[in-house]
């Protein structure tokens, strides 16, 4: 006698919606437009969601908060920014000031200046953040100096904290003192202003 085969377990799908491709970029991005525009004031999760054309629980499944969403926008967009090595303490100092120009003529990089002002005044996570980039800043220019003493080039007495707050605070003023429609300028003009600063810094 032959027994009938046990029928094979069925597999179970999910009843949630499959996730959207590119979802986690358009938000990210959508993040940084939306702050730029409105800061932190008008900021909203809905507002972000509404500009990446997904759900607002397709945001709030990644991001419980716009702390949280504002903090990964701007972050996965300022690596690299000190990753410079030219070999003179001249040049890197020229490359990494270049590189922030850049990102401050960038989205993420005007949304950085902003949160730095709201940051000053906010007690959430913001004001973490704010004290986070500070941080990577210094630490670029550090090694940067560190590098230049190493190979003869500077004094070990050197002022690196100075140097890190005149040239970072330069070009800072430098991006707010930019119109609104002359944002996009040439490579060239851009490392030309940075030139005359870190020239002028050294001396």
């Amino acid at each position: 006698m032959s027994s009938a085969a046990a029928p094979e377990p069925q597999v179970r799908r999910g009843r949630g919606r499959p996730r959207t491709p590119g979802a986690e970029q358009r938000i990210l991005d959508a993040a940084l437009e939306e702050y730029g525009e409105r800061g932190w004031a008008g900021f909203t999760m809905d507002g972000v969601a509404r500009r990446a054309g997904v759900g607002k629980s397709t945001v709030y499944l990644r991001w419980q908060d716009k702390d949280s969403l504002l903090i990964d926008a701007v972050d996965a967009r300022t690596g690299g920014i000190e990753d410079v090595d030219t070999g003179s303490l001249r040049g890197d100092l020229i490359a990494i000031s270049a590189n922030l120009f850049r990102h401050y003529l960038d989205p993420a990089g005007w949304a950085t200046l902003r949160l730095a002002v709201d940051a000053a005044a906010s007690p959430s996570a913001l004001g973490t953040f704010s004290r986070r980039i500070a941080e990577q800043h210094a630490a670029a220019v550090l090694a940067v100096v560190a590098r230049a003493v190493e190979r003869g080039e500077a004094p070990a007495d050197l002022p690196a904290p100075a140097l890190v707050l005149s040239l970072y605070g330069a070009v800072t003023m430098q991006r707010l003192t930019i119109p609104g429609d002359q944002q996009h300028l040439p490579d060239e003009e851009i490392l030309r202003r940075v030139t005359e600063l870190v020239d002028f810094v050294l001396r």
